[in-house]
């Protein structure tokens, strides 16, 4: 990372302290202006950044590289403007460019919730966690993202949804149509329809976005099941194939005597694109693992007290002959991390290990090691 791109994030990163330390009404979050009993303002920020020394580098195989990433900054912004209705403003800055990541307006009809615009589709629980979100590890799963399922940054895409939840929150769903591939092979611009539930057998989770943890404050058993389906939604013109995802995952969280915290999550996904080669969405099946043991006793490094999170995650998935050169066989990641926890998902470190390995003709094992920061307000 070059110097004038870390002036612009330091700078952006101030500016935003600056400003929610200069508002005068706040909510005890720091960040929530209320202009009357039904109306508000909110904002936030979130910054994870990493240094990571990579072997067998993709520029330069066998040779090391030694990378330092403000990997992304981002800015939230709410404003409830009717005590039913809220709009979301949210960006991204990642590389050298800013996206644009929510732009939805929400209401709230008491039995369900309607979504309009740019927004999280009802997908896995690792797109609904999001970066920031995700229990133990770091990086967002590869064996997820291998199906690139919106037309917007980060999982997003325009659309509408629809969503609620039954017996107090045990059972929820949610709906919608998005706009899903755009031009090649969708001449007839086609919808992709997707769908998630989710049954808790343990405590409940409410709202639609999600959290791999709860850093011990509920015992979780909660299966999730998503369906996608687009048709023309892969291949070229002139070689079009249906998509169609489905994808299971489930959370199991418990306290142990003491106040430990055990996390086991696990999640498959089943992507067919017709046969059809796809530059995009990937023809085949993957699924993941993790297991994590949040210590129950604090300690202090340098004053900063925190607690220590040992984890471990396996990925793979098996890409079937039908996609590209270079996208076929089986890949998988083993990694293994520790985080220090200094307040939930909104301040902690981790350093960790990924061994990436893939089938595919040409390919190197790539042993990476990352010290890496999340910290939002």
């Amino acid at each position: 990372m070059n110097l004038s791109v870390f002036k612009r994030v330091f700078y952006g990163v101030a500016a935003v302290f600056l400003f929610v330390a200069g508002i005068p009404v706040l909510a005890a979050a720091g960040a929530k202006i209320k202009i009357d009993e039904t109306k508000y303002f909110q904002i936030g920020m979130g910054f994870r950044g990493s240094v990571s020394v990579n072997e067998n580098n993709a520029t330069d195989p066998g040779e090391d590289s030694f990378d330092l990433s403000a990997d992304n900054m981002r800015l939230y912004t709410v404003s409830q403007v009717h005590k039913n209705i809220q709009v979301e403003f949210n960006t991204e800055r990642s590389g050298e460019s800013i996206n644009l990541l929510d732009a939805v307006a929400k209401l709230n009809f008491g039995a369900f919730e309607l979504w309009l615009g740019r927004q999280l589709p009802p997908t896995d629980r690792a797109n609904l966690d999001g970066p920031y979100y995700l229990n133990a590890a770091y990086s967002f799963p590869m064996v997820q993202s291998f199906g690139n399922l919106g037309t917007g940054c980060c999982g997003r895409d325009d659309g509408l949804a629809i969503h609620g939840d039954a017996a107090g929150g045990k059972f929820e769903w949610a709906y919608g149509v998005f706009e899903g591939t755009s031009g090649g092979s969708d001449l007839d611009d086609n919808v992709r329809h997707t769908a998630r539930i989710d049954i808790a057998l343990g405590d409940p989770e409410p709202g639609f976005y999600t959290g791999s943890t709860y850093f011990g404050a509920k015992k979780l058993t909660t299966l999730g099941l998503v369906f996608h389906h687009e048709e023309d939604g892969v291949g070229s013109a002139s070689n079009q194939g249906d998509f169609t995802g489905v994808s299971g995952d489930l959370l199991i969280e418990r306290t142990l005597g003491g106040g430990a915290v055990v996390n086991l999550e696990g999640a498959y996904y089943d992507w067919d694109t017709d046969s059809i080669a796809d530059g995009t969405i990937l023809q085949g099946n993957s699924f993941l693992v993790l297991a994590s043991y949040l210590m129950p006793n604090k300690t202090s490094i340098g004053g900063i007290q925190g607690q220590f999170q040992p984890y471990f995650r396996y990925q793979g998935y098996d890409r079937d002959n039908t996609n590209s050169s270079g996208s076929r066989g089986y890949k998988d990641r083993t990694e293994a991390g520790l985080n220090y926890v200094i307040d939930g998902f909104n301040a902690k470190i981790t350093a960790l290990w990924y061994l990436d390995s893939d089938e595919d003709s040409g390919s190197v094992d790539k042993n990476t090691g990352m010290l890496a920061m999340q910290f939002q307000l």
